[in-house]
């Protein structure tokens, strides 16, 4: 009797191994991918938050109300809103009115806070500016301003 012939399968082909430093390769450019993903978020949060307070101004400035006192400044970004007691107070709030950079900048009887009499002196304007500088049309408000 003849002994029961018993075949082996071939060997299947393996894939081929991956070599370290591929894999080195590869997770360092994982970590770069998620490092430049999350930088990428944190620039856009940061842009839209810069953009939001330029656009919307700075909230911690009060803007003044009728009879409120203001500091001067040569630069109207410096006036602050004080209490009409304290020694910084120069200005007081005679009146407001809505119009634009160059109705502000009127010499004459022309001018918006003319129908405010004697009670003030100078004017203040704050509103959008379309640009760097402000220009005649650029609309805002007109703050009539006496001596305190």
């Amino acid at each position: 009797m003849s002994e029961p012939v018993t075949y082996q399968p071939a060997p299947q082909p393996q894939a081929p191994q991956e070599s370290t430093g591929k894999k080195i390769a590869k997770g360092i450019g994982a970590a770069l991918l998620w490092r430049l993903v999350i930088g990428g978020i944190v620039v856009i949060i940061g842009l839209g938050f810069a953009g939001y307070k330029y656009l919307q101004g700075d909230p911690t400035v009060k803007t003044p109300s009728v009879g409120d006192c203001i500091t001067d400044s040569a630069d109207a970004d410096n006036m602050k809103v004080v209490g009409c007691t304290e020694a910084t107070a120069v200005w007081k709030v005679a009146g407001i009115v809505d119009g634009s950079y160059g109705d502000s900048q009127k010499q004459d009887e022309t001018h918006p806070c003319m129908k405010f009499g004697d009670s003030w002196e100078s004017a203040l304007w704050i509103g959008k500016v379309k640009g760097v500088t402000p220009k005649a049309a650029d609309t805002g408000k007109i703050y009539c301003l006496g001596k305190k």
